[in-house]
């Protein structure tokens, strides 16, 4: 995979130049919400999987009873990932009825899964035992998911959690003891922030000391417009938030970003007025959106991004019929995207809306180069010494055979889709 470097300086409001690499390789990762579709999944068809949400893997679920515990479906999900070397993180959280600080609160899990354990002990207790249990099994375990923060954000519900944030805070350090402990190769995420008023939270979240605990940053990339100029703005003031409270230098995972696809389901419509959920997407669209989003994260240093959800029936990248694996147009190009990628490092980079052009490295030698918004023709891609011309659908075409019929502006959906230029 590549292995990238970044040193980024402003060319304008709609593109950003990457002039050397950074480090860590891209890495795109999926979620998979069902023990099922690993059927269909072939040993390392992608970098890694996020098990969050799933059914049997949140605490309430785990612990329903204080001292009695069943990791049943949470070891089917994690020996299916395991067989076909994909890299697990888990999100620990949603505290059980027995546990719960408030046990009546409605959050998104349920009675008081929102809520702080009312004894922290407990918290430590169940932490300890899923980690002593996977061990490096699991490759990092993330905090919590998409916390409110109560003191930042006016909260309109429970959510996946109602505490303080210095709770949160203190949660954050137990679960680096346990993690320090029992699988001390493993890496602690903080809590995953998400959206415009992420980086407000996670500003409040490091000021109390919490950035300390923790190996990596996660934040979750929902973009209102889905943008690049969303995707940047965000990045930006997640990386000035970590700068200000003294742990720039941390790595940045997008544990979860997505939009909603037509083809992911049946009925698929907007469920809020604004925002990431107020536009439902064609397959071919959001692929094109999830290409440009995937290259900026890569060229602002963002080590990894997972992807919502492999097999959801909104958000995903499979068809309706989850039994088949057939892949839609955004599956279809989120492992194409990869195939790209691999093998390669990020050299000079522009990532904007309407204009991109990314070389991929071996070695000293430029392969190929992602581009999307240019004019090129047969001719000019010939002259250039561009042998083959791939598109986002998976598909490839020497240049030397296309036609008048069939040049590059027809294949790339009139400019806007990232096709990519091999040498």
């Amino acid at each position: 995979m590549p292995h990238v470097r970044t040193c980024l300086s402003l060319l304008g409001a709609g593109s950003l130049l990457l002039a050397g690499y950074a480090d860590g390789d891209p890495f795109l990762g999926q979620h998979l919400l069902y023990l099922s579709s690993y059927a269909h999944i072939e040993a390392k068809a992608f970098d890694g999987v996020r098990i969050w949400g799933n059914a049997g893997t949140i605490w309430r679920d785990i612990e329903p009873v204080r001292g009695q515990f069943d990791f049943s479906r949470m070891d089917g999900l994690v020996a299916a990932a395991g067989a076909r070397k994909l890299d697990v993180i888990h999100t620990l959280g949603q505290t059980p009825f027995w546990a719960s600080s408030r046990p009546w609160e409605i959050g998104n899990m349920g009675f008081g899964a929102a809520a702080p354990p009312k004894n922290m002990n407990d918290w430590s207790d169940y932490v300890s035992q899923v980690v002593n249990r996977y061990r490096d099994r699991i490759g990092a375990y993330e905090v919590m998911n998409e916390p409110r923060v109560p003191e930042v954000v006016r909260a309109i519900s429970p959510g996946f959690y109602s505490g303080s944030t210095a709770q949160l805070v203190e949660m954050t350090l137990r679960v680096q003891e346990a993690v320090r402990k029992n699988a001390p190769a493993a890496k602690v995420i903080c809590p995953a922030m998400d959206g415009e008023t992420g980086p407000a939270r996670l500003q409040y979240f490091l000021a109390l000391g919490g950035g300390k605990y923790c190996d990596v940053i996660g934040f979750h990339f929902y973009l209102a417009h889905q943008s690049v100029a969303d995707y940047r703005s965000l990045l930006g003031r997640v990386r000035a938030a970590m700068k200000q409270n003294g742990i720039g230098d941390k790595p940045i995972w997008d544990t979860e970003t997505g939009m909603m696809v037509a083809q992911s389901g049946y009925n698929v419509r907007p469920r809020e007025p604004t925002g990431p959920l107020s536009v439902v997407y064609g397959d071919t669209e959001a692929a094109r959106h999830m290409a440009k989003q995937v290259l900026a994260a890569l060229q602002g240093g963002v080590a990894r991004t997972y992807w919502f959800a492999h097999d959801s029936s909104s958000m995903g990248s499979t068809l309706p019929d989850k039994n088949t694996g057939e892949l839609n147009a955004l599956g279809v190009a989120y492992r194409t995207l990869r195939t790209w990628l691999g093998g390669t490092t990020l050299g000079v980079c522009t990532v904007g809306d309407a204009l991109g052009d990314c070389s991929l490295m071996r070695g000293q030698q430029r392969y190929a180069r992602i581009v999307w918004g240019e004019h090129d023709s047969r001719t000019s891609l010939m002259a250039g010494k561009v042998r083959r011309l791939a598109l986002l659908d998976g598909s490839m075409r020497n240049v030397a055979d296309l036609t008048s019929d069939d040049q590059p502006d027809t294949l790339s959906n009139h400019f806007q889709d990232p096709m990519l230029l091999v040498y």
